[in-house]
């Protein structure tokens, strides 16, 4: 087979011209002899500063310390050609993604003359993948939360069934007990409400993120709504022997809400804290005004958030391993949406916790009503 002679001005052209690509050569030890602009416009490195330095220095340090650069040269030398897609380091210390191939240069005789290494710069590329993988892994989490949620949901809502199904059968054994009659009513009632605000938390998640959920907005007085709350939870603390410590001012504080769903986002809070201190904890409520927001603080000596949990606490499907030891089941919906409905009230909600078994501390902010009348 015939050979086309090399036009040397070409080649030479190219690698001078060239911006994208790296040309480099060095000797038979691996120390550069030649550097094109377009290493020093990729490295960071002019000529004078990098001509008889080793090939080895453009590797990051841990490839270094792991050999590396002599087995690239090594397989260069076997093969005549060695491709490498790797980290390599700039003069400044920076890194960049780099795709490449060091070529055994040979002499007539066959014995190496020395080495040519032609580079591509495709950091950006490499984050692309990595945009792509964090994605997938997303994704990947996000699946096992629903997977856990779905599960969840399943006992959830099976949970109420057995008392409900005791209660009818207790109803049509004791035409003439009229007391075992309405001790069942009330398990009724009390199942009938858990199911009821459970599917109201979840067709609520629904309507949010469809962005189908209408507030009707009205002046509310904090203090009776807290107080409505407490009284809804009295049976729960009760049953947990729990303190709870009531601490409201005395003139009325007032803002503009949704009833219905600044209730559902105070039953929430509240009966979180119950259900995450141990029996006969302590439960402080406290309410006060700062500026132009209402402060609503729910603290507890409950068991507390791990330091790792609290930025994600008010992601959807998200629970502590520690919470679910102490409540198993819970959906992990209860305070992202509460999150989501103080966002649509133009609050906000905050989370502090010393770390597990420290308690925790559930911040409201609203606007007083003062404020939205003003707007």
């Amino acid at each position: 087979m015939s050979t086309v002679p090399v036009p040397a001005d070409g080649l030479r052209l190219l690698a001078e011209q060239s911006v994208e690509h790296a040309f480099v050569l060095a000797d038979a030890a691996a120390r550069i002899t030649w550097w094109s602009p377009g290493a020093a416009h990729m490295f960071g490195y002019d000529a004078a500063q990098i001509v008889g330095r080793e090939l080895s220095d453009l590797f990051t340090p841990e490839e270094r310390a792991s050999g590396i650069p002599a087995q690239e040269i090594a397989v260069a030398l076997s093969n005549d050609e060695a491709e490498d897609d790797r980290w390599m380091q700039r003069a400044d210390g920076s890194r960049l993604w780099v795709t490449g191939m060091l070529t055994a240069l040979r002499n007539a005789d066959g014995a190496v003359a020395g080495f040519g290494k032609i580079m591509r710069n495709r950091t950006d590329l490499q984050e692309q993948f990595q945009t792509l993988r964090n994605q997938s892994t997303a994704l990947d989490q996000s699946s096992r939360r629903k997977d856990a949620f779905l599960s969840t949901l399943s006992h959830e809502l099976r949970n109420p069934l057995g008392p409900l199904s005791n209660a009818v059968q207790i109803i049509r054994m004791s035409v003439v007990r009229p007391a075992e009659i309405e001790q069942a009513l009330k398990v009724i009632e009390r199942q009938i409400d858990v199911l009821r605000r459970l599917v109201d938390d979840l067709l609520d998640t629904t309507r949010i993120g469809a962005g189908k959920l209408e507030l009707q907005l009205a002046p509310i007085t904090l203090q009776a709504l807290l107080n409505e709350v407490v009284e809804a939870s009295r049976p729960q603390l009760q049953q947990k022997r729990h303190d709870l410590r009531v601490m409201f001012p005395e003139g009325a504080i007032e803002v503009i809400g949704d009833r219905a769903r600044l209730n559902q986002v105070f039953f929430n809070l509240l009966q979180n804290a119950i259900k995450y201190t141990p029996a006969a904890g302590t439960i402080w409520l406290k309410m006060t005004t700062e500026g132009s927001e209402a402060v609503i603080r729910f603290e507890d000596n409950g068991i507390g958030i791990a330091h790792d949990m609290l930025p994600r606490i008010f992601e959807f499907f998200t629970q502590a391993e520690s919470a679910q030891r102490i409540a198993p089941g819970g959906l992990g919906i209860g305070l992202a949406l509460v999150k989501e409905l103080l966002d649509l009230h133009h609050g906000t909600v905050q989370v502090r916790s010393d770390g597990v078994g420290q308690g925790s501390e559930f911040i409201v902010r609203l606007p007083l009503a003062r404020l939205h009348r003003a707007g």
